[in-house]
């Protein structure tokens, strides 16, 4: 009988020491320090491991659920914002206090399109074209994304900030147009990188549209 065949046999009794708990004992198996431990401590050690292990993975996903939950109870207070104002710097005024307040985001825009609502509001309008010019590289994969701006990039988006940052942005959809941009940025150019999600600011993208859409009659 060779290794294999005792390997191929406790692979096919694993409860042979279960059985035979006498022989535990005096297994011997070499420890990274030098020194040799039977198999019972052996096993101690892996539980003791995994343990440690599961502990961080429940950490973990505690963290995980109680960052859901006050991204759902942020996102419940944008939503319920938005819903009482009855013209567009209304809009404008809920949503930047939401989102300066609530999610403590170090820069927050908001710019609407040309001809997207009726004038007679106090909000920054831009041209679509230019702003699809100016900011293509964070909008080469459709209608929202993240990266590093240019100072003269994020200035155009947070005018006043010429700084080197990094910024999500959103584009506010609309009766079939978009009907302007929703940015968020940051000092730190890492901070929205390309691979960060947009989820969030695509919703709220969504949901600001449809108050654009409801209070300027577009």
């Amino acid at each position: 009988m060779d290794e294999d065949d005792i390997r191929d046999f406790l692979v096919q009794n694993p409860d042979y020491f279960q059985h035979n708990p006498e022989l535990l004992g005096l297994l011997q198996i070499p420890h990274s320090s030098g020194s040799a431990v039977s198999l019972v401590e052996r096993q101690v050690s892996v539980l003791r491991e995994r343990n440690v292990d599961l502990r961080h993975r429940l950490r973990d996903l505690g963290t995980m659920a109680r960052d859901n939950d006050q991204l759902f109870a942020d996102t419940r207070e944008l939503v319920l914002a938005l819903l009482e104002p009855k013209d567009v710097d209304g809009l404008q005024k809920a949503l930047m206090g939401v989102l300066r307040d609530a999610f403590g985001l170090e820069y927050a825009g908001l710019a609407l399109f040309e001809n997207a609502v009726p004038d007679g509001h106090d909000c920054r309008v831009i041209p679509e074209t230019e702003a699809r010019g100016k900011l293509s590289s964070l909008l080469a994969r459709g209608n929202a994304g993240c990266g590093t701006l240019r100072a003269d990039e994020f200035e155009y988006l947070f005018p006043g900030a010429r700084i080197i940052g990094s910024a999500a942005i959103a584009l506010i959809p609309g009766n079939g147009n978009a009907q302007g941009l929703l940015a968020v940025g940051s000092s730190d150019g890492a901070r929205y990188a390309p691979d960060t999600g947009t989820l969030f600011l695509e919703f709220a993208a969504e949901v600001l549209g449809r108050r654009l859409t409801d209070v300027s009659g577009a």
